[in-house]
């Protein structure tokens, strides 16, 4: 019954390294892909390995590991997700802009649509959310996938814009009049400095 026993533990542990080998294989070639894609990245990533003597793709694979392991229980992870998920997100906006494609300039204002929404969600649960274990690293995770599997535009086409369209009166009328409250504002700051 032992060796039974034995013998099933190798076979499950060797399927686990053969399934864990394949999974890093794949992320490598991904690696090697988003490099391909992307030559500014694979220029300060060629430098940093020509520094550190570290291959590429090892490289990128250390920096996302200790990253993650950061975001999971590192001290400023909240900080550190904040800046992966506005800075990188907005050097592509800026991007997107000066390029003459439009239809990344569509990919990027859904993002931002869809990121203020989780803001202002992510500012009235913070006591919640709080509690969360791995918060960070999962909101890092988050976005992330809204920025690299679109899925800010799966959110948006799914959720936002239903029901912005649903409200689109009622947030216009609310529009209208804060803008004939300033405008009155504006008046009467004017007529005063006279």
């Amino acid at each position: 019954f032992e060796s039974t026993l034995t013998l099933q533990h190798y076979f499950i542990q060797s399927n686990l390294r053969f399934v864990m080998a394949a999974y890093i294989e794949k992320c490598r070639k991904a690696i090697e892909d988003v490099l391909a894609r992307h030559p500014l990245a694979d220029d300060v990533v060629g430098k940093a390995s020509d520094v550190t003597k570290v291959g590429k793709v090892n490289l990128v694979m250390g920096v996302l590991g200790f990253t993650a392991v950061w975001l999971a229980i590192g001290y400023g992870s909240p900080f550190l997700c904040d800046f992966i998920g506005f800075v990188f997100p907005a050097y592509l906006s800026f991007k997107a802009v000066e390029s003459p494609d439009t239809r990344d300039d569509t990919q990027w204002l859904t993002y931002w649509i869809v990121y203020s929404y989780f803001n202002i969600i992510e500012f009235f649960s913070d006591y919640l959310l709080f509690w969360i274990p791995f918060y960070s690293l999962i909101k890092c995770c988050f976005l992330l996938w809204m920025v690299n599997f679109n899925g800010a535009s799966l959110i948006y086409t799914r959720f936002i814009r239903p029901f912005l369209q649903e409200q689109e009166e009622m947030i216009d009328s609310v529009v209208d009049q804060v803008e004939d409250v300033a405008d009155k504002l504006d008046d009467f700051i004017e007529s005063d400095e006279d």
